[in-house]
């Protein structure tokens, strides 16, 4: 079965709790405190309600994988690299559990699989593979961070859809 981990499910939403925070002051306050603002690990996981450990783990993966900066000392804490509208899910699942790959040679490529050189499927899964790399990268951590966000991003293209104008 394909499914998002446990950690990437848990990082997007201490990265989505990290949006709301921000969008929760006002204007002025979002535009003097937008580039500091900064929350604890502990504040975090009161936050999202998950374990500190968790939380920490994970924490420090976001870092690792250029999502988050981490400022140490009694004002220390985490926050976003960069606007939520340029940081993308893809890049937090890679970040959290490295290249998105539905098969091995998906990623690899045939000369890499077992069956590589009796199975015709190598070219088909690179093609699956790299469309859902691509829905990935067209959603980014800001509209998903806000509730019916991706779908109101969906239902924005489709009603550009050219193939709706030659029905009318």
């Amino acid at each position: 079965m394909f499914r998002i981990t446990k950690q990437t499910d848990y990082g997007i939403l201490i990265l989505t709790s990290l949006v709301q925070g921000s969008m929760s002051l006002t204007a002025a306050d979002r535009d003097e405190t937008e580039s500091t603002r900064l929350l604890s690990a502990p504040e975090i996981a009161a936050v999202t309600g998950l374990s500190l450990p968790n939380v920490s783990k994970i924490l420090k993966a976001l870092v690792r994988g250029g999502v988050l900066e981490s400022l140490r000392g009694v004002q220390g804490g985490y926050r976003l690299l960069r606007d939520p509208h340029w940081i993308t899910i893809q890049e937090i699942i890679e970040a959290l559990d490295g290249p998105i790959s539905l098969t091995q040679c998906a990623d690899a490529g045939p000369d890499e699989c077992d069956v590589g050189n009796f199975c015709p499927m190598s070219a088909n899964w690179r093609y699956i593979n790299d469309r859902v790399r691509e829905t990935l990268e067209g959603i980014t951590l800001a509209q998903i961070s806000v509730p019916g966000g991706v779908l109101a991003m969906v239902a924005g293209q489709e009603s550009e859809d050219p193939m709706e104008e030659r029905d009318v």
